[in-house]
């Protein structure tokens, strides 16, 4: 059965050599170090960590960075492996209920997705995320990333929508 715990940073090491292809690229893309180093780094400063394990395997890492300037706002992310990706009926039925949860400690939650990555880019508009803006020229690599964010509030203000093939 897949559960979900508070994440170690075992967990960080365990994951890394089975991320999915698209993970791996994005990671590189944005900032080219190792992806066990950029996992560690998440389990360290994210709060909440959690982990996504099934028979004791870790499938996927997610978290919230807070924000050193306002505790309000978080930088939320999620790598997994291929045995993750292919459990849809779990990621639709957890999402949401997850990101509510984090909305319980976070105003606000954004990040950024690497414009090649179909997979994030489908599974941040379906638990609502707005595409804020196209930034062409992003991370180590300098190719298009979008941003995103969603907010706690019903009557937040309305952000500008850029679609995945704009730009």
């Amino acid at each position: 059965m897949i559960h979900v715990r508070p994440a170690y940073p075992a967990d960080a090491d365990a994951l890394a050599p089975r991320l999915r292809p698209a993970d791996l690229r994005e990671l590189d893309a944005a900032l080219a170090l190792p992806p066990a180093t950029v996992l560690q780094h998440g389990v360290r400063a994210s709060n909440p960590c959690q982990a996504i394990v099934h028979h004791e395997s870790v499938l996927g890492l997610f978290g919230v960075v807070p924000s050193a300037r306002n505790p309000e706002v978080g930088a939320v992310w999620l790598l997994g492996s291929e045995e993750f990706a292919s459990r849809p009926l779990f990621i639709a039925r957890w999402s949401k209920v997850w990101i509510a949860k984090l909305h319980e400690r976070y105003r606000v939650l954004g990040n950024y997705v690497d414009a090649r990555n179909e997979v994030h880019i489908r599974w941040l508009r379906w638990c609502g995320f707005a595409f804020v803006r196209k930034i062409e020229r992003f991370g180590v690599q300098g190719i298009p990333f979008y941003e995103v964010r969603r907010e706690r509030e019903v009557d937040a203000p309305r952000l500008v929508h850029a679609k995945p093939g704009d730009g």
